[in-house]
């Protein structure tokens, strides 16, 4: 099928099932369930159908997937309606049953990360079983940091998209093996439907999307590695960079303020940025949350062109990591300092 159509049948598909959701108030957002969504969402009635929307495009449109494949990518999706329901309210549950999904799904379709040019990792991805922990490890990571920087439109959906649209350029200007081409261009077209109707708070990603595109992406990066032995895989480490960091940053913040490192806050970069924006301009919630969402992805785009360009180079790909990671920590704690100088002054 042509690619347009799909588009023009998802963009409606999402028009009148989100019609439908909101007349029956169905998968609706609730800050009872999300305490850092709610610190930047508004509080009108929308649906996080995004991630029905991505699973739609991919069980409908994706004629070489298996139904076992598929099967895979609704059971991840599940997880998270149940997260966005509040039904799977216990973080180290999630994170169990996200562990045993994706484990089995690896085991099932063989699929592993290239044991090759990992630098000292090389010896124990040769084994098959560590293989399949470290790569479900990897997976978990991307799937739970997605989640953690989920909250502002734009941010996940956009900063998947920026992955995507990486790899199709590599694709089209090299002599690359590109695996899953449809599976690609599919998830492109749903997330772009997506995009537009979350860029104006019509429908959020939710867990659910988060999820599922995260998970998506994980898999189409891995066999792209595999694949291709000329790109290093800390090319692959690059594009993930910003979803792997928030979850292993926000991690350690929580166990340095002796917190549990499962519990949510409003202390993530994206919020404190927010804040930043909505306290020195007088504008609506809504349209600060979607510009810092596409102020993060802009950062994130210069550093995905720089690394494209240099996808074979894996000193130029640690460099560029490493600056990534320097930029991060110095901006949170320039706009955390902030914050605490605001919370002093109000009390």
């Amino acid at each position: 099928m042509n690619f347009y159509y799909i588009f023009v049948i998802l963009f409606l598909f999402t028009y009148f099932i989100n019609f439908l959701l909101l007349k029956n108030n169905l998968f609706l957002d609730s800050k009872k369930n999300s305490i850092h969504k709610n610190f930047v969402q508004n509080r009108e009635k929308v649906s996080y159908a995004g991630g029905l929307i991505v699973l739609s495009g991919c069980v409908l449109f994706w004629n070489e997937g298996s139904i076992l494949f598929k099967t895979f990518l609704i059971l991840i999706f599940i997880l998270g309606l149940l997260s966005d329901r509040g039904l799977l309210e216990s973080p180290i549950k999630r994170f169990f049953l996200q562990s045993i999904v994706i484990f089995i799904f690896l085991y099932i379709f063989d699929i592993r990360i290239s044991p090759y040019r990992l630098l000292f990792l090389d010896f124990l991805l040769e084994e098959k079983i560590m293989n399949l922990i470290f790569t479900t490890f990897c997976i978990l990571i991307v799937v739970n940091g997605s989640n953690f920087m989920d909250g502002l439109n734009t941010l996940t959906i956009g900063y998947f998209l920026l992955i995507l649209f990486s790899l199709l350029y590599i694709f089209f200007n090299n002599e690359i093996i590109f695996p899953n081409y449809d599976l690609i261009t599919i998830t492109i077209i749903s997330a772009i439907v997506v995009f537009l109707y979350n860029i104006i708070g019509k429908i959020y990603l939710g867990d659910n999307g988060a999820y599922l595109i995260a998970f998506i992406v994980s898999f189409v990066l891995i066999e792209f590695s595999f694949k291709n032995y000329v790109v290093s895989p800390f090319y692959i480490a690059n594009l993930l960079w910003y979803p792997a960091f928030e979850n292993f940053f926000s991690i350690i913040r929580k166990v340095i303020q002796k917190k549990s490192p499962m519990s949510p806050d409003n202390l993530h970069l994206h919020q404190l940025l927010f804040s930043y924006f909505k306290k020195k301009r007088n504008l609506s919630k809504n349209f600060v949350n979607t510009f810092t969402g596409l102020v993060i992805n802009f950062f994130n785009l210069i550093i995905f062109v720089f690394a494209t360009i240099y996808y074979y180079n894996t000193k130029i790909q640690i460099l560029t990591i490493l600056v990534s990671i320097f930029i991060y920590c110095l901006f949170y704690f320039i706009l955390n300092k902030e914050s605490v100088r605001v919370r002093k002054k109000k009390f």
